[in-house]
This record gives structure tokens, sequence and C-alpha cells, in this order.
């Protein structure tokens, strides 16, 4: 198991949710889709609401914002969002509050963490009485701890040239980005992707939960000793950490 020594939890709870443990022991979410996750362990179901204290929302898919308004209306957290979704979160009972919208570019200081949203290559929409509603558009997020470790979460999103801006920026030293094909990147593309981020450590996501999410992470190695990316894959599976 890799260890990256930075005092910082990352969880996989499985498909596109993470949950991360601050260097002061406070619980973050990103992708709140836990309870009805097929690929969620049961045991964390219960274990992600434990000190939960904020959850970043990349956009407004339900594979993605699922289990949001349950979890916030429970236990208080501050739910970080793209502002054009913030009077959609208050009309399903959201305490305006709790929300914390802003927009690409932006940053916040949410839980302890200086968060910057990013820009991301995908769609923001659900489906409700018989309507397409949009949801504002997808994103990123630039989350730098106190400790000065960061990680950037790319968001569903194809390859693009914005990310070797995010490397130079913000030098990370850990990306969290899509591998499943169909809907987000591929792995050759995020192969190609952390060439441009060159982020020490990489692990992958949005893959294997239903079998048309394809890509794998021995095809990401592979990407990325194709395009000379000089990134360690951390292949988690589902309730599997690494700190």
């Amino acid at each position: 198991m890799t260890t990256l020594g930075q005092n910082v939890t990352i969880t996989w709870v499985g498909h596109a949710t993470f949950h991360l443990t601050t260097p002061e022991g406070k619980g973050l979410l990103i992708d709140p889709w836990v309870d009805g996750n097929p690929a969620c362990p049961a045991p964390l179901k219960a274990q992600v609401r434990e000190n939960l204290a904020a959850m970043f929302v990349t956009h407004g898919h339900s594979d993605h914002i699922g289990d949001l308004v349950t979890l916030a209306q429970s236990t208080g957290a501050t739910v970080v969002c793209q502002y054009d979704l913030v009077a959609y979160f208050v009309s399903r009972g959201i305490p305006s509050t709790q929300l914390v919208g802003f927009n690409k570019g932006g940053s916040v200081n949410v839980a302890g963490v200086r968060a910057t949203m990013t820009n991301a290559h995908h769609s923001s929409s659900t489906f409700e009485n018989g309507q397409l509603i949009g949801l504002g558009t997808a994103a990123g997020y630039v989350l730098r701890f106190s400790n000065g470790f960061t990680i950037y979460h790319t968001g569903d999103t194809s390859v693009t040239m914005d990310m070797q801006i995010i490397g130079d920026l913000y030098r990370p030293d850990l990306t969290i980005l899509p591998i499943g094909d169909h809907f987000t990147m591929d792995p050759r593309q995020a192969g190609y992707a952390l060439k441009l981020i060159r982020s020490p450590y990489a692990i992958p996501s949005h893959f294997g939960t239903f079998p048309i999410l394809a890509g794998t992470p021995e095809a990401l190695v592979a990407a990325c000793a194709e395009f000379g990316a000089a990134t360690q894959v951390i292949a988690l599976t589902p309730g599997e950490s690494v700190s």
C-alpha cells in the first residue's frame, strides 16, 4: 500500500464519491452518492456521516448528488457547489445558510480547506416530472489543506489543455480523475491528462460501477508509460484508503 505521509486520508467510497479526512480530523465528501451507490461497501454508509463537515459537488447528475440532500439535512455539513446550483438545492430542502455557491476560478475557505473551482468538460442536469432541468455546468476542484497538501479532483471530464494550467498554477500532489470511458475520459485520455497535470500520484475513479464503465487502472498505468507521465497510479478498491 502506498503511503503519502501527508496526514490526509483519502477513501474511495465507490464510483465518483470520495471521503477525505483533513489534518484537523474533519470529514469531507466529494460527490455524495452513498446509500444508492452499488459500489459503496455497507460499513462506509454510516462511517462517512461521522464528523462530516463539508460536501463538494462537481455537477448535478444523480450519481454525484444522490444523497446530498439527506446528508446535508442530517449532518448540517456545508455544501460547496457552483452558484447556479444553490437555488435548486434550497428548493430541495437544504437551508441557504449551509450552502456556499461560487464559480470557476474562484476560491473559498471551507472546513480548513482552500478550495478553487476549476473547469470540467461534461454536462450537468437532472430529470424530474418528465422534464430535463439544467443544473449549471460541470466543474472540478483544487483542494489545498492546512499543511500544504494539494489534491486536484478533475470532476467528470474529457482531457483538456486546461489541465496543464492547473498543473502550473497549483502543482497538485495527487490527482483524482475518471477513467471509465463512455461518459468521461477513458484510461488513455486520462494518461495524457496526467502528463499535463504532472502530479506525483493519481487515483482513478468512475470505473467498474457498471459494465459500461470499462476502463481499468492497468490501462491507465500503460497510458502513463505511453505518454511519459511520471505519475504513480494508486488503484484503490471501494472502501480502501490511502493516507
